[in-house]
């Protein structure tokens, strides 16, 4: 009997034993709080790692380029800056892609439609496609990734470069490959090594387009940007600082008038 009491002591008429629509709520809002802390640390890391795999990439061409440059008596790949080997083929111009595939650990695939596969090195992790239209121009197809189009998501400046903070102004002397008008025509020639005065500070190559977290400022100047340099060192650095590694001037090795752009 007394058993039997105790048990009839611990019912509790009427409980259900879930949970109430408050405790209910509380949980919905803890996990609200929990996503909204977290998820922003998710998508940092993921944008971290990405800008890592970029720097590793350039770091990998790098390598790549200064092994074109001992192999052809020290001048850099004589490349236009960026776009399909296909649409400069017609020219008789090429790709740092195209001239590069063999300096580099990871080469380049393709399917029967002539887009790509695999670009290895020459792919950014970041790479989202053009953020402006270019209706196909240099190859380049809206609505993909720049590599898929063309093999690679960088930009090489091998032409002269423009100084954004002074209305686009060309600077000269800038260029690694400059196209040069000469009586023979056109024709792109790769600057020798020794006209680099700082290699550590002169910029080879960049993302074609910002698409790592945090490359530009509220007001569309550039924050940072990954960048490759002549000594094979590449770092993600401040708009100004990659303005700045751009716009390094080599010593006048040429007599011939420098075109600053071809279509």
């Amino acid at each position: 009997m007394q058993v039997g009491r105790v048990k009839r002591q611990g019912l509790k008429t009427g409980s259900t034993g879930g949970f109430s629509l408050v405790e209910l709520l509380v949980v919905v809002l803890i996990i609200s709080i929990l996503g909204a802390v977290v998820f922003p640390v998710i998508v940092k890391a993921k944008e971290t790692a990405k800008i890592s795999e970029c720097l590793s990439n350039m770091r990998q061409i790098g390598i790549g380029l200064h092994m074109y440059v001992d192999d052809y008596n020290s001048r850099f790949p004589a490349a236009v800056p960026y776009g399909s080997p296909d649409y400069w083929a017609h020219k008789d111009r090429r790709t740092l892609q195209d001239l590069l595939e063999s300096y580099v650990e990871t080469g380049m695939i393709r399917d029967n439609q002539g887009m790509y596969q695999s670009a290895g090195v020459f792919q950014c992790p970041g790479d989202i496609g053009a953020l402006q239209p270019c209706h196909g121009q240099y190859g380049i197809k809206d609505g993909e990734p720049v590599w898929r189009s063309t093999g690679s998501s960088y930009q090489y400046f091998s032409s002269m470069q423009e100084d954004w903070d002074h209305s686009d102004v060309p600077v000269p002397w800038t260029s690694l490959a400059p196209l040069l008008a000469s009586r023979n025509g056109e024709q792109r020639v790769g600057a020798p090594m020794s006209a680099i005065v700082f290699k550590t500070k002169k910029a080879v190559l960049s993302d074609l387009y910002f698409w790592h977290l945090g490359d530009r400022t509220p007001d569309d100047h550039i924050a940072c940007c990954n960048t490759l340099f002549v000594d094979g060192h590449a770092d993600r650095v401040r708009g100004a600082d990659h303005l700045d590694a751009r716009l390094q001037q080599l010593r006048r090795w040429h007599s011939a008038t420098e075109i600053n752009y071809e279509k």
